[in-house]
């Protein structure tokens, strides 16, 4: 069971959020985004209202592309825009890559995943670590951790520091065992770094000018050389949430160019 809401009508555009995330964490957007395009806003197997397998077999980046190539299929579209945010544009990219038949362009916001680069001897310590915190105590303890511990969470909070309760209710939409082995998926990610270049369809990229996946994403830059790039400032690993006017601006112009 894959959660799913749809907004506006037009060209559609499916987009997923980061880890842990849901579809709401795109509400400072969908208005913006609604007014022109069908916006499709889905929630990858193991986060808030999707299902959530016990089993770690059953949450890897390959079940998140293929839950995105059945939601296609059951909504009938054959060349939408896919995209996300950090997990959801690395869910996007490899469904491109996999399925470039099956997407009309790609946006890639704020994410190391889909550059498909080894992860940090830091980062692997901060996201196994993250495991047990949540297997351990629960949501609320895996929000303190991440807080304390996450520079992608910490960077939310310099720039807004009353986004402390926005990162709580986050945290709560997630079974703890859903949160893990989604952790264990993205530890175990496939490198897709040397195959960025296959892709054809038309890109952009949209970064936060103070998030650690700054470097990943000028990579994505270098390997899709037709990838159009805009940095959003100040802002960090939220991008859409840091900065909403420019991001929905710098999606809604490159949607309008797809169809010039």
């Amino acid at each position: 069971r894959i959660y799913y809401e749809e907004h506006g009508t037009g060209e559609p555009l499916l987009l997923a959020y980061g880890i842990g995330g849901n579809a709401g964490m795109w509400q400072p957007n969908v208005a913006a985004l609604a007014a022109r395009h069908r916006v499709i806003l889905w929630e990858p197997r193991g986060h808030a209202r999707s299902e959530a397998p016990a089993d770690p077999t059953r949450v890897t980046f390959g079940h998140w592309v293929l839950d995105l190539h059945d939601l296609l299929d059951h909504l009938a579209l054959e060349r939408p825009a896919v995209g996300g945010l950090s997990l959801g544009a690395g869910i996007a990219t490899r469904f491109v890559l996999k399925h470039p038949d099956r997407a009309r362009a790609l946006i890639i916001v704020d994410s190391s995943s889909a550059a498909g680069l080894p992860l940090s001897v830091d980062n692997v310590v901060m996201r196994a670590r993250s495991i047990q915190v949540v297997l351990e105590g629960g949501m609320d303890a895996m929000a303190d951790f991440a807080i304390a511990s996450n520079p992608n969470v910490s960077g939310r909070l310099k720039l807004d520091p009353k986004a402390r309760e926005e990162v709580f209710a986050m945290y709560r939409m997630l079974k703890p065992i859903g949160y893990a082995n989604a952790l264990r998926a993205l530890l175990q990610m496939d490198y897709i770094t040397e195959r960025l270049p296959e892709i054809a369809a038309p890109t952009l990229l949209i970064c936060g000018d103070e998030d650690p996946s700054v470097g990943p994403m000028r990579v994505i830059a270098e390997k899709i050389k037709h990838a159009e790039f805009v940095l959003l400032s100040p802002a960090g690993h939220f991008g859409n949430r840091d900065q909403p006017a420019a991001f929905n601006r710098a999606v809604l112009d490159f949607m309008a160019r797809l169809s010039d």
